[in-house]
């Protein structure tokens, strides 16, 4: 069909890796004369080398927050077209349709982010549609594709040839604010894992997305010793920890064979956790709040904008603590599922604690149990479906008929 231009937008490390690309790869595929842009609409957990990696993919355009503006203020200019959001605020993609004249998508896993104004918001589950009906989305706007986070698996997995072997695998974050506190502390758990279980193989599997300063800081363990963390030495592929443990390092491109494989990751809350429950990995799920206003937490928005204040800081650590004991589950297999699968490890707690928790997890009946019920997850593909509902309705609306 006849297109001049798709606009992609996202917001996070986690999207860019798993939902852009499956999706841009069958619009390449399916509309090879149109023209791809990319908006990278960087929230408080940027990176800052989002750019890095969305230069990997077959772009035409990578364009951050300023060029958005300057897109919403030129107007209309004729031509076909698509707005579609993979990560972010359905605000912003509502906002870039009305701006061009074409119709705007938007992708989430959160019914409830559900926007008026979406040509279709296309969600990962009958749960989520649900829950955009919930806040007032008509039937036919929203509409379950299926999940991205499958479709990158997929194509991860066809692709790969010789996966690394790993028994416990690190995943620190791909955020270098959070990597600078959670690497020691995770590390720490390790050594104490392997005391109790020598024969185990450990690896840290390190985002690209990650800064060598903030790689730095997360070996320094200079912002976790007060609760129990451990620096490290990088040295070729491997951490060698302050008590002598060997981590291998490695590239994340691996992650999904490692994962595969494995027997326990550790992790925080994010994209990654539903990576891991497709895949039958069983994970010990981390949120320390022992610093509540500077350590991770699955919370955006204003919280990150208080804490700039002065006094902010207090303030934020308050809501954090608050906010968090209203939220049942944190990693996205125990929000599916309804039950606290992964053990969730939140509040104050040591690398030894979370060495316990991991070892009760090792354990062959945990596995076998945990496994079992991840096999339960709805894991749908939604890359084909969804790229198929945008450009059928393009073509119903170029033939007159909407």
């Amino acid at each position: 069909m006849a297109l001049d231009e798709i606009l992609l937008l996202t917001n996070g490390p986690g999207e860019l890796s798993t939902w852009v690309p499956p999706v841009l790869r069958r619009l390449r595929e399916r509309v090879p004369g149109a023209r791809v842009e990319l908006f990278l609409i960087r929230d408080q957990f940027a990176t800052g080398t989002e750019e890095t990696k969305a230069r990997q993919l077959p772009l035409d355009a990578i364009s951050g927050r300023t060029d958005f503006l300057a897109r919403l203020a030129r107007g209309k200019r004729g031509g076909r077209g698509v707005v579609l959001m993979l990560g972010g605020a359905p605000r912003d993609a509502v906002l870039l349709g009305r701006a061009t004249g074409y119709p705007a998508y938007a992708y989430s896993f959160n019914g409830k982010a559900w926007r008026r104004g979406l040509e279709a918001y296309l969600l990962d589950s009958e749960r989520s549609v649900q829950q955009a009906l919930k806040r007032g989305a008509r039937p036919g706007e929203a509409r379950a594709v299926g999940n991205l986070v499958v479709d990158a698996l997929e194509d991860a997995l066809r692709a790969g040839a010789s996966w690394p072997q790993a028994d416990v695998l690190l995943f620190p974050s791909s955020r270098p604010f959070a990597v600078k506190y959670m690497l020691g502390f995770m590390l720490a758990a390790a050594e104490h894992i392997a005391a109790a279980r020598p024969g185990l193989r450990f690896a840290w599997v390190k985002s690209r997305l990650l800064t060598q300063r903030s790689v730095e800081e997360g070996l320094s363990a200079r912002l976790v010793r007060e609760f129990g963390g451990v620096g490290g030495t990088l040295r070729g592929d491997r951490v060698v920890s302050e008590g002598g443990l060997e981590v291998a390092v490695l590239d994340e491109d691996l992650r999904y064979g490692v994962m595969r494989q494995a027997k326990l990751a550790l992790t925080i809350p994010g994209t990654s956790t539903l990576e891991m429950g497709f895949l039958g990995l069983p994970a010990v799920v981390l949120l320390p709040l022992h610093k509540p206003e500077a350590i991770p937490v699955p919370l955006e928005g204003v919280l990150h904008w208080i804490g700039l204040l002065p006094g902010g800081k207090w303030l934020r650590h308050e809501i954090v603590r608050r906010l968090e004991a209203r939220i049942p589950h944190l990693a996205l297999p125990n929000q599916y599922l309804g039950e606290r699968l992964y053990p969730e490890m939140r509040g104050i707690f040591s690398p030894a604690d979370v060495a316990q928790t991991a070892l009760e997890t090792l354990q062959p009946a945990s596995q076998a149990h945990i496994r079992k019920r991840l096999g339960e997850l709805e894991a749908k593909p939604g890359a084909d479906e969804l790229v198929e509902v945008i450009l059928a309705a393009l073509s119903r609306q170029g033939d007159g008929k909407r």
